[in-house]
């Protein structure tokens, strides 16, 4: 309990810091290690190593922070109700990103719908003034913009996204480009990771690092400038 009060007490100290919070059922590390890239091109930025998204590694992650971090990314795990809910009382997001909602931990929790409710504990413990990034084309995702009371952004490649990927294509090593529209501009995007599944996780980092400051002109070459930590 030691631990988790140091590192709420590190966080409430600094309160010009950006935390956003990451969840889902699949894809957590790598597009914490993306957003965690692009937000460095804006500031000292701590994120986790590896998946340290548990009690354990979230106060670890916390307790990297000097008086100089802009931004502290935290992934957040979910192995029952409740769990995301106490990770965000250890580091209270201002910004926080569902990615999905997976059927692996179905065993553990009992349904997908108890998955869901875990996941949602994230939005709905941001704060009025923070930014929900949402998965579009997660329908159990979009549901969970009722239990926010921040702004919701949805990302996909649905018509519904508020920033949006279109036209994407992969390269012949299959690292995928696209054009991203968003409310705050449209841009071709081209990733150095290799997969279209994180197409969507750019999407919820291009989403991310706008709320936390940062324009596009910023975002588009520290997202083509990122390769697998």
């Amino acid at each position: 309990a030691g631990f988790v009060a140091l590192a709420r007490h590190l966080v409430d100290s600094r309160p010009d810091l950006t935390v956003i919070g990451i969840t889902g059922s699949s894809g957590k590390t790598s597009t914490k290690d993306l957003l965690g890239s692009v937000l460095a091109a804006d500031g000292e930025t701590v994120a986790p190593v590896g998946s340290y998204n548990s009690e354990v590694g979230v106060p670890l992650t916390v307790c990297r922070i000097t008086p100089t971090t802009r931004h502290l990314v935290v992934e957040m795990g979910a192995r029952g109700i409740g769990h995301v809910d106490y990770l965000t009382r250890i580091a209270p997001p201002r910004i926080g990103i569902v990615l999905n909602v997976g059927h692996a931990h179905v065993g553990e929790f009992g349904s997908v719908e108890a998955i869901a409710e875990a996941k949602g504990e994230l939005p709905a413990a941001l704060p009025a003034g923070g930014v929900a990034v949402l998965n579009a084309d997660d329908p159990l995702v979009v549901a969970m913009a009722a239990r926010t009371s921040a702004q919701v952004v949805l990302v996909g490649e649905s018509a519904a996204a508020h920033v949006r990927a279109t036209d994407i294509t992969l390269d012949e090593a299959g690292a995928p480009s696209f054009t991203v529209t968003a409310p705050f501009g449209t841009a071709q995007v081209r990733l150095g990771l290799v997969g279209r599944h994180h197409v969507g996780n750019a999407l919820a980092v291009i989403a991310a690092a706008h709320a936390a400051g940062m324009g596009l002109e910023q975002i588009v070459p520290a997202l083509a400038d990122a390769r697998p930590l």
